[in-house]
């Protein structure tokens, strides 16, 4: 470990001696060994730290990593779209970064880069195309159906209070495994199973890095991955994430060995779907190699797939409700438009997908849930108040040749002078900021910090920089990475939301207390990552009908990696 660290230190001392980025702004550095390294993770609150730098240095700024590593901070658009975009493959993601994903899910298009990922893109891309995608609009209503009937039926029955964030990664788990796979793992009816369990505790070990931890990880930018194997050490938190690894590939050679892939792999005429598994088992079978996944990259893209195809969408969906249930006008919106809809259909009307599109002010809500809000009403927030962002806040890229960044806004160096573009060098790392590019007001307007579904309604001003895939937004990526399941996930969401707004009504605390509603009942919120209480709160009885009434106290939540994980959340009554 003593050898691994000189030599970084030598590294990178050759490096900053010739950097143009020590005359790039930014703060100053608190330390030499640690610099900025870890600091968008430790937060007490995203943005607490990162964004007022942003709105002091600009859209792009420089910090400090380990041993006094330069970097690049950026959520200019112009810049981003050159290396998500128009880079291509150039800015790989960082092997720090790729470290952490293969001990997640392996070898798989979260972790692969350019043309091993390129094969692998172009393998599953037909099963996430729109037309595919709008065969899961049934299942997806008949588990939104069945996720309600069973909370309702908890409180009901039982007088439980009802964590609606857990209840969510249930049937987005059992959405992705029988869309995807076929295969049943009954979360929503309390079936036990390990890889549920794993997925429950997966970020447990994950709450605080110590130093020695962002040092281990700034090595694995600098030094060959094949040292780094040698001397890197195992810790809780990644025997934690490899355990689930191991699981979820155990209960992928399930999925392959059901009768349903049996079947598709002895029956050549049933080998033309286009569903995940028909195209995964075909892949895998493939002589050329264009065309094949070899086993280990099957069994790690359905690792990849019920990681980000349900925890993404369980926690996106617990803000879109703690949103709500501030804002019950436009919870009124949504309801009009469900009604709508069903007027028209009638009882035994199934809706279709393009009837969820066309509810416009509720696909709002969605797009606004996914841009970052920052709430100065300490009242109703703890102090530092940013409660609404992306899951995922950051990117991490790494130049792969000598390159010139553009900037759509310029910057002033140190010594005076106002630059477009930044020239960077091979192996130069760059965070990009999905947290403050959602929220720049260089991008979204002036009122670029307020809640407002109507943003997405009204027409758009002045010429955006083509960036993210959905609206514009970096929540999904951007570029030839861009999240291969976001129409997924956005169909998912709409699909439980309306189920929700139709047989619910969602309050907060504060506003029921405004409105009169009765108080009753003491609601504790635990953490299962500090084991400890959190947080107490008074919840409300159900008396509006025919809607039940929903809850909800103090949202905490604490950064995990890269990931905000929700320690208390809605809670239905």
């Amino acid at each position: 470990a003593l050898l691994a660290t000189l030599v970084v230190v030598l590294v990178n001392a050759f490096r900053r001696r010739r950097s143009i980025l020590s005359l790039i702004p930014g703060p100053s550095s608190p330390s030499w060994l640690l610099g900025h390294e870890g600091v968008p993770m430790t937060e007490d609150q995203v943005g607490d730290v990162v964004f007022p730098w942003f709105r002091e240095y600009g859209a792009t700024f420089r910090i400090k990593g380990c041993f006094g590593e330069d970097r690049l901070f950026m959520a200019d658009a112009k810049g981003l779209q050159h290396i998500f975009h128009t880079s291509g493959y150039r800015y790989p993601k960082s092997a720090d970064f790729v470290h952490g994903s293969m001990q997640i899910v392996g070898n798989g298009l979260v972790t692969v880069g350019g043309d091993a990922h390129k094969r692998q893109r172009k393998v599953m891309n037909p099963a996430f195309s729109a037309s595919q995608l709008r065969t899961f609009s049934a299942l997806f209503q008949r588990l939104s159906g069945k996720l309600t009937r069973r909370m309702i039926g908890i409180v009901k029955e039982r007088g439980q209070i009802v964590n609606v964030h857990v209840w969510l990664g249930r049937v987005t788990l059992d959405a992705i495994g029988e869309s995807a796979f076929g295969f049943k793992f009954g979360a929503i009816d309390d079936e036990t199973n390990d890889l549920a369990y794993q997925l429950n505790h997966l970020f447990d070990d994950s709450v605080v890095r110590r130093e020695k931890d962002h040092i281990r990880f700034a090595m694995w930018r600098r030094l060959p991955g094949w040292f780094m194997n040698l001397i890197d050490t195992s810790t809780k938190e990644s025997m934690r994430l490899l355990r689930f690894r191991n699981t979820s590939k155990d209960v992928a050679r399930q999925v392959l060995a059901t009768p349903h892939a049996q079947e598709l792999l002895s029956d050549p005429e049933s080998m033309n779907g286009k569903d995940i598994l028909s195209i995964l088992t075909r892949a895998n079978g493939e002589e050329e190699e264009k065309h094949r996944l070899a086993e280990d990259e099957v069994l790690s893209q359905m690792a990849t797939l019920i990681l980000a195809g349900h925890e993404t969408s369980a926690t996106t969906l617990t803000w879109i409700l703690y949103e709500l249930s501030r804002h019950p006008e436009h919870q009124e919106r949504i309801r009009k438009e469900v009604a709508a809809i069903r007027d028209r259909l009638g009882d035994s009307g199934r809706l279709t997908p393009q009837d969820y599109d066309s509810m416009a002010f509720m696909n709002a809500v969605i797009k606004v849930t996914f841009y970052p809000v920052y709430h100065s009403t300490a009242t109703d927030f703890a102090p530092g108040g940013l409660r609404l962002h992306p899951i995922v806040i950051y990117l991490s890229r790494e130049a792969q040749q000598d390159d010139i960044i553009p900037l759509s806004e310029p910057i002033v160096t140190k010594t005076g002078v106002k630059i477009t573009q930044i020239p960077v060098e091979k192996g130069q790392g760059v965070l990009a900021s999905i947290g403050y590019y959602n929220r720049n007001p260089a991008v979204w307007g002036e009122d670029a910090d307020q809640w407002n579904p109507e943003r997405f309604l009204e027409a758009r001003t002045g010429d955006q920089v083509p960036l993210g895939v959905f609206s514009n937004l970096m929540t999904f990526s951007a570029g030839l990475r861009g999240c291969i399941g976001w129409r997924f996930a956005v169909m998912e969401m709409q699909t439980i939301l309306t189920e929700f707004m139709r047989t619910s009504r969602w309050h907060s605390r504060t506003t029921a207390q405004r409105s009169g509603e009765p108080q009753r009942g003491l609601c504790c919120l635990w953490s299962e990552a500090r084991r400890t209480l959190v947080h107490k709160c008074l919840c409300i009885l159900p008396r509006c009908k025919p809607y039940p009434v929903v809850s909800l106290g103090r949202l905490v939540f604490l950064n995990v990696g890269t990931y905000c994980v929700t320690l208390s959340v809605l809670l239905v009554l």
